[in-house]
C-alpha cells in the first residue's frame, strides 16, 4: 500500500521546521516591542503565532521526539537523557535505535520526498533517510595538533557528505572576545582580576563559547545544506536558547537575590544575547528558504524567566525546574494564513500539521490535530490508520546497531557537564539499573500526563522497590490511585508519608484534593488552609483552594484565591478558568469569558473552560455561540453532566427543541 500525495492549490513547496529549545512567548514579545528580533516579528505580521503547550515530562529528548513522530513518548520510545547500551553492561546517550515508530522523515522518504535533518535530538547515529542527516553527535570534535578531528563516526549521512560538512563544525577557540561581546560587555576586563574571581569568570567565558561554537556549528551545516542539497523537508534544531538559559538565566533581570551585582552586570546581556542571534540565524533561513516554503519556527517548552525562577543554588532546584510549560510556534509561508491565532496548540500538533502542509495524510494514531486555524484552504485531509504499516524502505535503523563507545561517552559528559543527569557510578551495573528506573519513572509521568494511570500505576509498581518506596515515588503513586478512583488506597500512601516525613506541606494539598473528591470540602479545607500558612507560593495551592472554595459557594474567596494563584503564575490555565467560573457566579459574564477564552487558549483540550465559555456567552445573550462552546466541551468530555444541561438549554433558548431534548436525554444517560 502507498500514500499518494495531494498538493492543494497554493500549497507550499516544500517546508522548514526550525527548532528553538525553550524559546519562550515571555522572552520575546518585549525584545520585538523593542525592535531586537525584526525576523520573528515579521513572521508573526505575515503569519500565524501562539503558545505550544509542552507534554510532560518536559524533558527535550522526550518532547522533540513527540514533535518528530507526532506520538507520545510510550509509543515512539525515547524516554530520557540516557539508554542502556545493548550489551546491557553501560548507559549511553539515547540514541536514534531507541525510537520505536517512523519520524516525519522516514514517512516522508516513504513517500519519495527528500528531507535534511540537522542536530535533532536523538538523532544518533544518523538514519538512512531519503536526503541527508547530520546527527546531534556532528557537533562534537577536538583539535589535535592545530587541525579538527574528523566527523564522529556515523554522525553522518550519507557518509560520503560528512567529508563536505566537516569545514562548517565551529570550535570554541574560534569564538574571540569580539564575538562574545554582546553578550558579556564586560569580560575583557573581568578575565584580567587576579585569583578565584578571574578564574571563574574565565570558566563562564569557555561556557559561552563552547555553546556559541555549537549552535553556529548547527546553523552553518544548515544553511549549506539547505543551499546545496534538493529537498522537500528540513528540520533543524538549535539548542541555544536552552543551554545558555541554564547557565546564564539567574543573571537576566531582575536581578535574584543570591546573584552579586558584579555578576548581574556581566552576564545580564547573555539571554537578550542569545535570543537576537537565533533571530539574525532566522533571517539567514528564510532567505535560502524561499517565498515557496511554509517555515514554522517552535520550541518544546519556556524558561521561566521572572519572579517564578527557581533557586539555582546547589542542592536548591534540579534543570528540570526552570522549564515552562508553554512553548511557542509561529509560521509563514505558502499555505499559512495570515494574521491566524493559535488557540490550545500542543507539541502533538506539530507532525499532523507539517504532513498537511506537504500534501500528505496524518494518522490516527497521531493523538494531536492539524492546526487547522493556521492552514489556508479546506478540511484536513482524511486521515490513515498508522504510517507504520505502510511498508517500503524509510531509513530507520535495526534496533541493535552499535556506536562508537568513545564517541558516546563524549556525548554522555555533556549531559553531565548541564546537570541532567549524575556521572556514571564506579559500579556500572547500578548506573544501569539507575538509568532504566530513571527512564521507567519518565515513561509513567508521561502515561499519567495523557490520563492513562492505570498504566502508570503498572509502571510504577515494577519498579525497584527501593526506588519504588521513595517519597517522591510515593506521592506521584497517591496521585495515580487518587486519578483512578482508589482515593482509600491514595490516603494510606499519603498518611504514612506523613507519619515519616512529617508535615510536608505538599503532602497536606494532595490530602485536601484527596477529601474534597471524597465531597469533604471542609475537611480538605482544613489541609489547604494549613498549607497557606506554611508555603504560600507552593504552586497549584491557591487554584486548588479557589476550587473548594467555589463547590461551597464562597464566591468572593474563590475570587481571591484565583487571583492570587494568578499573582503567581499568570499563565496557570486552572486558575484563569477558576477565576472565571467566579466571576461568572458573581454576574460578572464578560469578565468570565475574557478569562475563560484565555484559559482555553493556553490548554484547547481543557473541557471546564468550554462549559465556562459557553455559559458565560448565554449569559450575554449570545446562544449561537454558546452552542458552539458547549458542544465542544460535550465533544471533549462527553461524561460531564453540566455541560449536557448547558447545552440543552442553550438549545432551548434557540426554540431548537429536538436538539435540546437529545441534550436532555444524553443528560439522563450520563447520570444513569
Amino acid at each position: 500500500m502507498s500514500i499518494e500525495r495531494r498538493r492543494r492549490e497554493g500549497a507550499p513547496k516544500r517546508v522548514l521546521l526550525v527548532g528553538w529549545d525553550a524559546a519562550d512567548w515571555q522572552m520575546i514579545h518585549p525584545l520585538i516591542e523593542q525592535g531586537l528580533m525584526p525576523t520573528l516579528a515579521g513572521m508573526m505580521e505575515r503569519g500565524a503565532w501562539g503558545n505550544l503547550a509542552a507534554t510532560r515530562p518536559i524533558l527535550s529528548p522526550m518532547l522533540w521526539n513527540t514533535i518528530g513522530t507526532g506520538k507520545r513518548p510510550a509509543e515512539h520510545g525515547v524516554l530520557g537523557f540516557t539508554e542502556p547500551t545493548p550489551e546491557g553492561d553501560s548507559v549511553r546517550p539515547v540514541s536514534s535505535t531507541s525510537r520505536k515508530c517512523k519520524a516525519l522523515w522516514n514517512i516522508l522518504t516513504q513517500c519519495g520526498l527528500k528531507s535534511n535533518v540537522v542536530g535533532w535530538y536523538a538523532s544518533h547515529p544518523a538514519e538512512p533517510i531519503d536526503g541527508v542527516m547530520v546527527s546531534n553527535q556532528f557537533e562534537n570534535f577536538r583539535l589535535e595538533n592545530g587541525a579538527a578531528t574528523p566527523p564522529t563516526a556515523q554522525s553522518v549521512h550519507p557518509v560520503e557528505m560528512a567529508e563536505g560538512l566537516a569545514p562548517t563544525r565551529v570550535h570554541q577557540s574560534e569564538i574571540d572576545l569580539t564575538a562574545v561581546g554582546p553578550f558579556a560587555p564586560r569580560i575583557g576586563e573581568l578575565l584580567a582580576q587576579e585569583g578565584e574571581a578571574g578564574k571563574r569568570h574565565s570558566k563562564k567565558l569557555g561556557k559561552l563559547q563552547h555553546m556559541l561554537a555549537q549552535t553556529a556549528t548547527m546553523h552553518a551545516a544548515t544553511t549549506q545544506l539547505m543551499a546545496s542539497t534538493e529537498w522537500d523537508f528540513t528540520a533543524v534544531y538549535y539548542e541555544g536558547i536552552d543551554r545558555f538559559g541554564h547557565e546564564f538565566m539567574e543573571f537576566h533581570p531582575p536581578k535574584m537575590e543570591q546573584v552579586s551585582d558584579e555578576d548581574f552586570e556581566a552576564y545580564r546581556q547573555c539571554m537578550v544575547g542569545i535570543y537576537r542571534f537565533h533571530d539574525m540565524m532566522l533571517e539567514t533561513l528564510l532567505t535560502l528558504a524561499g517565498d515557496d516554503t511554509a517555515v514554522i519556527v517552535m520550541s518544546d517548552h519556556g524558561y521561566y524567566n521572572d519572579h517564578l525562577r527557581p533557586d539555582p543554588r546547589p542542592g536548591k532546584a534540579g534543570p528540570v525546574e526552570w522549564h515552562r510549560p508553554f512553548g511557542m510556534l509561529a509560521a509563514r509561508g505558502p499555505g499559512v494564513r495570515q494574521g491566524a491565532r493559535l488557540y490550545g496548540a500542543s507539541q502533538l500538533d506539530v507532525a499532523p500539521t507539517v504532513l498537511e502542509l506537504l500534501g500528505l495524510p496524518a494518522a490516527y494514531d497521531m493523538p494531536g490535530r492539524v492546526l487547522a486555524e493556521v492552514i489556508d484552504g479546506e478540511t484536513p485531509l482524511p486521515r490513515i490508520e498508522t504510517w507504520e504499516e505502510i511498508e517500503g524502505e524509510c531509513g530507520m535503523h535495526p534496533a541493535d546497531l552499535r556506536v562508537d563507545p568513545t564517541e558516546s561517552a563524549a556525548a554522555l559528559q555533556q549531559l553531565v557537564d548541564l546537570g541532567y543527569v549524575e556521572a556514571p557510578s564506579e559500579d556500572a551495573a547500578k548506573t544501569v539499573r539507575d538509568t532504566v528506573t530513571s527512564n521507567q519513572m519518565n515513561l509513567a509521568h508521561s502515561l499519567a500526563d495523557s490520563f492513562r494511570h492505570r498504566e502508570a500505576l503498572d509502571v510504577l509498581r515494577s519498579l525497584d522497590e527501593g526506588f519504588r518506596n521513595e517519597p517522591a515515588s510515593r506521592t506521584f503513586m497517591a496521585t495515580c490511585l487518587l486519578a483512578t478512583g482508589e482515593a482509600e488506597q491514595a490516603r494510606e500512601v499519603l498518611e504514612r508519608l506523613l507519619e515519616e516525613t512529617g508535615d510536608k506541606p505538599r503532602i497536606h494539598m494532595m490530602l485536601g484534593s484527596l477529601e474534597f473528591a471524597g465531597r469533604r470540602p471542609e475537611k480538605a479545607l482544613e489541609h489547604l488552609e494549613l498549607v497557606a500558612r506554611a508555603d504560600s507560593r507552593l504552586p497549584g495551592l491557591h487554584t486548588k483552594l479557589g476550587e473548594v472554595y467555589l463547590h461551597t459557594k464562597r464566591h468572593a474567596l474563590a475570587l481571591e484565591a484565583f487571583e492570587k494563584a494568578l499573582s503567581i503564575d499568570g499563565e496557570s490555565a486552572p486558575a484563569l478558568c477558576g477565576l472565571a467560573r467566579a466571576q461568572l457566579e458573581l454576574s460578572r459574564p464578560q469578565e468570565a469569558l475574557d478569562n475563560a477564552l484565555i484559559a482555553a487558549e493556553l490548554v484547547h483540550h481543557f473541557p471546564r473552560a468550554h462549559l465556562t465559555i459557553g455559559r458565560a456567552l448565554a449569559a450575554l445573550g449570545d446562544d449561537d455561540g454558546a452552542v458552539e462552546a458547549l458542544e465542544l466541551c460535550v465533544k471533549q468530555s462527553p461524561g460531564m453532566l453540566a455541560g449536557h444541561k448547558a447545552l440543552a438549554q442553550a438549545y432551548r433558548n434557540l426554540g431548537e427543541s429536538d436538539k435540546a431534548m437529545q441534550s436532555e436525554l444524553r443528560s439522563k444517560s450520563v447520570m444513569a
